[in-house]
Order: C-alpha cells, then structure tokens, then sequence
C-alpha cells in the first residue's frame, strides 16, 4: 500500500511539473495599445475607457484597464461603455481586481498602454480586444479585433464600431487606435 501511495505521489508531482513546462513553453506575453484621444473643441468628451478580452463565448476574459470615473460612479449609469457594463458585473467585481485594472483616464494626446497578459493568468488561446471610450452622454466608440495569444507576434486588425451612432462632431475623438501582440521570450 505504501508503494502505491509514493508512485501517486511521484506520478502527481510528474503531472504538475509537465502542466508547468507547458506553461512556461506557452506564456502569454503582452499586448501593447497605440492611439490618440483628441480635443474636437466642439463637446467636452468624458474619455472614460474600459479595454478587456472576451473569450468565444462573449464573456469577459479578463479586464485590463479600467479610467477611474468609469470605475467609481460611471459605469451605474449604463450608459457610458455600455458594451464593457454590460458583461463585467462591475458592482461585484472583487477589489483585488478593481484596484489591479483602475487608472487615470488617458490625456489628450497620443498613448501607449502596455499589458502583461502572463500577470492577468491569460491562457493561450482565442480571444475577442476589445477597447471602449464614453464620447459624450449618448455616444461610445468600440475598437475591436481578434487576438490569438500563444507563439506568434502579430498586429491585430481593428473593427471600429459607433454605439449608438457616431456623433456629428467633426472629427474623431479617439484615432489611430493600433494593438500588437508579442509572445513571451523563450
């Protein structure tokens, strides 16, 4: 009997090293957001932001940024990112991961926000980028695109979606929005 509990034991020890060289042979790596909020000068946009990954399914993946008004008050409203409201369950998001993803809204300027997908636990896989900005009290803009997180860089191709519509304003209030992908170094 004591034999075969010290081969369970050596064959558990066995598995869980093998599932962490996997790991480690597959890391996330990172992902890395260009773009440019501007001042139209004809409405005050709000800027809030949200940007997360949806897995195949539509649900929230991982959250990886959130602006701070977004994060305190704005998003009761379901008005503002209504796209990110809708799936996060923001109220009973736990405050280990509030305060993980919080940040200052992006300035008016050009930005570059990078993440650590390995640090967020991201698996190898699939995933839907998603990248949402509050315009004004009834319009949100929604940059997306697929992402495949494992050994290959990549460029991701950006969708640019206007919710409800996109406003007559005169110009775009966020442009030149880019997402790259770099595996982790082997």
């Amino acid at each position: 009997m004591r034999k075969s509990v010290m081969c369970l034991l050596a064959f558990s020890l066995l598995a869980c090293f093998s599932s962490m060289s996997a790991y480690a042979a597959n890391p996330a790596g990172r992902i890395e957001v260009q773009f440019v909020y501007l001042d139209p000068g004809t409405v005050d946009p709000t800027y809030h932001t949200a940007i997360w990954l949806e897995d195949s399914k539509g649900n929230i993946a991982q959250t990886l940024f959130v602006s701070n008004d977004l994060s305190t008050t704005y998003y009761e409203s379901g008005k503002v990112c209504p796209e990110w409201v809708k799936l996060a369950g923001w109220a009973k998001a736990p405050q280990s991961l509030i305060n993980a993803v919080t940040g200052p809204t992006p300035n008016v300027s050009e930005g570059t926000m990078p993440f650590d997908l390995g640090k967020f636990k991201v698996a190898p896989g699939k995933y839907k980028f998603r990248f949402e900005v509050n315009i004004d009290d009834q319009n949100n803009v929604l940059f997306q695109g697929d992402l495949e997180v494992g050994d290959s860089a990549q460029e991701l191709s950006i969708e640019t979606l206007y919710l409800p519509s996109k406003p007559d304003i005169g110009t775009d209030v966020v442009k030149d929005v880019k997402v790259h992908y770099y595996p982790a170094s082997k």
